[in-house]
């Protein structure tokens, strides 16, 4: 493997000793604790420095500065968010029951601050870092809708869901009846939605989802 095919941890720990390796662990650590609280921005070298040590040389030796910092230590936060939806299986099991847990599962998520801090990121610098905030996108949502996507195209096939409807579209639809409420609510301050109102959001979202995708003779 090469080093540009390595994970950003492992690439740029190349050639240090041991104490190098701390201490550049610390600083992609405290840089992603920084950039997801306050943006790029409004994140300063000079914090970096203060909070771990070492040196503006440093930085750009390993990574060009702060903007090759920033995209490095996101990117390996859209791995480890990638991580859990891509371990999802999906049961060929009963419908309605395979889709509640799948739709308990993606509210979960993206209910964890680290997800929603993500998402603010890929919101507010999809511009200055257009091909990040796809990467975030891809290892969020675009990683759900895939997995449910097969699912439901694996359904068609059996006969369990109407073979007319895109399941790309059907994928995304359901995903959007799950999330959309409670991850805005959460991305503009608001507050946590309770247990009984995810239940509630799931349980309306697979029947809706049904009412539209099931075969008659499986309703």
């Amino acid at each position: 493997m090469a080093t540009t095919d390595l994970p950003f941890h492992l690439a740029s720990e190349k050639g240090l000793h041991p104490k190098g390796v701390e201490r550049l662990r610390k600083l992609t650590a405290s840089a992603t604790e920084l950039f997801l609280e306050h943006g790029y921005e409004a994140t300063s070298m000079d914090m970096l420095i203060q909070q771990v040590g070492g040196s503006r040389r440093n930085i750009y030796e390993r990574f060009g500065g702060k903007e090759g910092l920033f995209s490095a230590v996101i990117a390996e936060e859209c791995v480890k968010l990638a991580e859990p939806l891509e371990s999802l299986t999906l049961e060929d099991g009963c419908v309605r029951q395979t889709l509640e847990k799948f739709g308990a599962e993606i509210l979960h998520i993206i209910k964890q601050p680290r997800v929603l801090e993500l998402h603010r990121l890929m919101i507010a610098e999809g511009k200055r870092f257009p091909q990040l905030s796809r990467t975030i996108w891809s290892a969020g949502h675009h990683n759900a809708k895939s997995v449910l996507a097969a699912w439901i195209q694996r359904q068609q096939e059996q006969g369990t869901l109407r073979p007319t409807l895109d399941a790309s579209g059907l994928a995304y639809a359901f995903i959007h009846m799950v999330t959309g409420e409670a991850q805005l609510q959460l991305l503009s301050g608001g507050h946590c939605t309770t247990k009984e109102q995810d239940n509630n959001t799931v349980t309306l979202a697979v029947s809706l989802f049904l009412a539209a995708a099931q075969e008659t003779d499986h309703a």
